[in-house]
């Protein structure tokens, strides 16, 4: 195991515990809130490291991605609310990259999952009981520190939050039919993932 995923591996399971602590209230913890909580925060980071790298293909794991293919009733940034508040071009193809990662991170937790078996929900992230802002709000300072921590920048910490997701949806796959939840967790990149206009900045 290279450092560098040493280091994902390792904040992937401090966000979890932590996200888990900042989630849970009087009645207990929310599946769906928590699930779309830690993927909107992929989301908001995976689009950090692209507003940062200047809207290069490069903002996500250092890498490029070839686009198309893959499940076309995802059509990624088709689900995005608001037409006018469009990613920028790049964003589809490092989309992609954390819906690989999230179905290859819950393989290897004993949970396979083909892409084509993802089922967004048709009422959307509207089951959620936090907001986009109120979850940025409430973990955005989570996620900096973590970073920090780790020494992880914004591209990385998207890929820690996708490993975290995975373990969310793990651990919730008796409250929530795994293929839903998956749903949910993309449907959290794709929000998560706003223009530079409406991007919270986490201090």
């Amino acid at each position: 195991m290279s450092q560098t995923h040493h280091a994902l591996v390792e904040a992937a399971l401090l966000l979890d515990r932590s996200i888990r602590l900042f989630l849970t209230e009087s009645e207990g913890l929310h599946a769906e809130t928590w699930i779309l909580a830690v993927a909107r925060m992929a989301g908001t980071e995976m689009q950090r490291a692209l507003l940062t790298s200047g809207g290069t293909s490069e903002g996500v794991g250092g890498g490029r991605t070839r686009a198309g293919g893959g499940n076309p009733r995802l059509r990624f940034w088709n689900l995005a609310p608001g037409g006018h508040d469009r990613p920028f071009p790049s964003s589809k193809d490092q989309g992609r990259r954390l819906v690989a990662l999230l179905l290859a991170s819950l393989a290897q937790l004993g949970e396979p999952l083909a892409e084509e078996a993802i089922a967004c929900p048709a009422e959307g992230t509207a089951c959620a009981r936090l907001s986009l802002d109120q979850t940025r709000r409430r973990l955005g300072a989570l996620v900096a520190a973590c970073g920090r921590s780790h020494g992880l920048g914004a591209g990385e910490m998207a890929e820690a939050l996708t490993i975290a997701t995975a373990l969310a949806l793990h651990q919730c796959s008796d409250l929530l039919p795994l293929t839903r939840g998956a749903g949910l967790a993309v449907m959290g990149l794709v929000e998560g993932a706003k223009s530079a206009e409406t991007l919270t900045a986490a201090a």
